[in-house]
């Protein structure tokens, strides 16, 4: 595993137009495989028993220049496609999107906006101050278990005048999509989105058709619709001599109705839901739908979870194919809880002193936006926390890959006990343990490996020892 890992830093190299950002990567790397809090940079300090001023050097290390959130992920997908671990349908991968949000109490933090709870625990306030992330992910099958790698995130609201200004102002929902086509264009790839019905509107299904050069419908949409979605058949023709314009749009159709009124329309089929196979009645439909002024797959599902009314840009796509791509849309929110709970991935702390502060209170920031006294380092600073969570995306990849990649190894060096063992493929936090374990041993006992001689300089400049890090342990 040490080997695939520095195989891989290696690879990275050309993401930084330095060398010591390089380093610094390489670091903060190892750094958030080892800490054991979540307290920021701070704690990629207090991991590898670096010296005070390395926490200087590393917060210029997310700040600089020479290097981009967009550049390394390119590399990221490049060795991801190289490894061809994504699941595929037919000749298209499938990439998994959804949206997180993350409380911040900094009055000085870039991108903080207020935002509403969607949970559904009452003790959470209705709307609270904090960052918006998108995030997609591509769907992996290591056999008996589903992973979503991650491929990029980014915060997808208050970030106008911050982010590229090309997707800045965009909807939320339509953003996502934007991301999914830039991982096609680069990788040229077609692709399936799987989204929730947050996603069920015309902009997100219009931006997905639009063509990559001579491409034509790039990505395919599959997602959930919304109980009172509505749809239209084809319109008649009209007769001969009859005057006024032909109609558009045919008989109206309330979706959620047809399970009632057409019954006996539906078939059987055996499907795939949420890793059960169960039998299912299904009905699929082509029928207008007014937000794109086009044509749209609705597929009318019966499971044992109840009724559920799936849409699609595919025209072709069978039902049980898109039912088990959309079960496989959970795993976004297992990421989600990965990011969150197991590397801490949203407890960032960067904030700028040249912007003006807000109040901490979400009804007095309605529609206001913040000042700053020098908006490209406030700038800086907003990119720098992209660069802190997208670095925790690619540790959490690796992490999925290794598993994948050397189960058995894993197992032997985790030396980590489970009450219940649900999968042949090891856990993140399984993962994480073994690849920690082993970067300490190699620290610990003078290892020549790449990794733990970088490490070593940086703990001690004037020495190439581990005599600091032996101690600590």
């Amino acid at each position: 595993m040490i080997v695939y890992l520095t195989r891989f830093m290696k690879f990275m190299r050309p993401g930084f137009s330095r060398k010591a950002a390089h380093r610094w990567f390489v670091v903060a790397f190892a750094g958030f495989v080892l800490r054991g809090d979540n307290f920021g940079v701070s704690s990629i300090v207090r991991a590898l028993t670096l010296p005070p001023e390395c926490y200087t050097a590393l917060l210029h290390f997310f700040h600089s220049s020479a290097w981009s959130v967009q550049a390394v992920m390119e590399l990221w997908w490049k060795w991801l496609f190289a490894e061809k671990a994504a699941y595929r349908v037919g000749e298209r991968i499938v990439i998994v999107g959804d949206h997180t949000k993350t409380p911040k109490d900094g009055r000085r933090i870039p991108a903080v906006t207020t935002l509403k709870q969607d949970s559904e625990t009452s003790s959470k306030p209705s709307f609270f101050r904090g960052h918006h992330w998108g995030c997609i992910g591509l769907l992996v099958d290591s056999g008996k278990k589903f992973f979503a790698i991650p491929l990029e995130a980014s915060i997808q609201e208050g970030a106008d005048t911050l982010a590229d200004p090309d997707i800045a102002l965009l909807p939320k929902t339509v953003r996502i999509v934007q991301m999914a086509r830039r991982v096609v264009s680069r990788t040229d790839c077609l692709a399936y989105l799987v989204l929730d019905a947050y996603f069920s509107a015309g902009p997100v299904f219009t931006a997905a058709a639009a063509p990559l050069g001579e491409v034509a419908n790039p990505i395919h949409i599959i997602t959930r619709a919304k109980k009172n979605a509505v749809a239209y058949r084809p319109a008649r023709p009209k007769p001969k001599g009859s005057v006024g314009r032909k109609h558009k749009y045919g008989e109206k159709l309330k979706l959620m109705q047809l399970f009632d009124s057409s019954s006996d329309k539906f078939r059987t089929a055996r499907a795939n839901v949420y890793g059960n196979i169960e039998q299912v009645r299904c009905l699929a439909l082509d029928l207008l739908w007014k937000p794109t002024r086009g044509t749209i797959r609705f597929i009318l599902l019966e499971t044992s979870r109840g009724r559920i009314i799936l849409m699609s840009s595919d025209l072709h796509i069978e039902s049980v194919v898109a039912i088990h791509l959309y079960c496989r849309r959970i795993t976004i929110e297992t990421f989600f809880d990965t990011l969150k709970n197991i590397m801490g991935g949203l407890r960032y702390r960067f904030w700028s002193s040249y912007l003006s502060p807000a109040s901490r209170r979400p009804a007095r920031n309605k529609g206001k936006t913040q000042l700053s006294s020098q908006p490209e380092k406030t700038r800086n600073t907003f990119a720098a926390i992209e660069k802190f969570v997208n670095l925790q995306l690619l540790v959490i990849g690796l992490l999925q890959l290794l598993a994948i990649l050397f189960p058995a190894e894993i197992k032997s060096e985790s030396r980590c006990w489970l009450r219940t063992v649900t999968s042949d493929t090891p856990s993140e936090f399984v993962t994480r343990a073994a690849l920690s374990n082993i970067i300490k041993i190699n620290l610990f006992t003078y290892g020549n490996c790449w990794i733990s001689q970088l490490i070593r300089r940086k703990q001690n400049p004037h020495s190439s020892g581990g005599e600091k890090f032996m101690i600590n342990l």
